[in-house]
């Protein structure tokens, strides 16, 4: 856990942004002006659209959307939560992130085209209600019966893990996934190693609106720091559940 809360630091803008600090530290040494120049030169470039696209893409590029036809072979649907989104006194004080909510909105919509059973994959942390409780009132609110739960998880290897031990329960081997297209490699490798046979059913893809060239490209945005540390972070992510998680 600490291992992996220190590899957080990696991602930007923090990562970048401490290089670029050592170096500042270090100016009087070449390697520390080195340091200070990648630093900001990455800070710089992981802000610009074209660079936080590329990274989406690639993590999104084998999982196009797909149609509920070709999830036939499915037995059930799975949504993974993203988080929560605390302080949302309008509901009572806490609700389902909104990368969540485009997740529980497709898990919605397939299960009305397929009429499959749905499970809500999310757990706690220490202190606070499961993720799933958030998540299956969404998906009432949107007409979805029935509503499994999963709350014991707290991460996508723990979604795969529980998961699939209810399926195991319920005499069920194969599943339409349902997460973000930039989150789908680290989710399938996770529900595959659990025993789990995987439809992926990507949704809320990063695509550029206008792909044509203009100056804009060379703008930072904030928008595109936020792309850039959530591919970030699943490529950290993968990298850690193939060689360095030890369960």
């Amino acid at each position: 856990m600490i291992l992996r809360d220190l590899a957080s630091w990696l991602l930007p803008p923090s990562g970048p942004l401490m290089l670029a600090l050592l170096g500042l530290l270090t100016l009087r040494w070449r390697a520390g002006r080195l340091l200070l120049a990648l630093g900001l030169l990455l800070s710089y470039a992981l802000a610009l659209p074209p660079v936080s696209y590329a990274l989406m893409h690639g993590l999104q590029a084998d999982y196009p959307p797909v149609q509920p036809s070709e999830l036939r072979d499915a037995q059930a649907i799975v949504v993974l939560g993203a988080g929560y989104r605390s302080g949302a006194d309008e509901f009572g004080g806490e609700t389902v992130s909104d990368l969540a909510l485009v997740r529980l909105r497709y898990a919605g919509y397939l299960h009305g085209q397929t009429g499959l059973p749905v499970i809500a994959s999310g757990g706690a942390a220490p202190g606070r209600e499961p993720e799933a409780r958030w998540m299956a009132e969404v998906l009432a609110d949107l007409g979805v019966r029935p509503i499994l739960t999963e709350s014991e998880s707290r991460d996508t290897w723990g979604n795969a893990q529980r998961t699939a031990e209810l399926l195991r329960r319920m005499e069920l081997e194969r599943v339409a996934l349902v997460t973000h297209a930039h989150h789908m490699p680290r989710a399938t490798w996770s529900f595959e190693q659990a025993g789990v046979t995987v439809l992926p059913a990507p949704t809320g893809a990063f695509v550029p609106r206008d792909r044509s060239w203009s100056w804009g490209m060379l703008r930072p945005q904030a928008s595109a720091v936020y792309r850039s540390w959530l591919a970030a972070h699943e490529y950290l992510g993968l990298f850690w559940y193939r060689w360095l998680r030890r369960d």
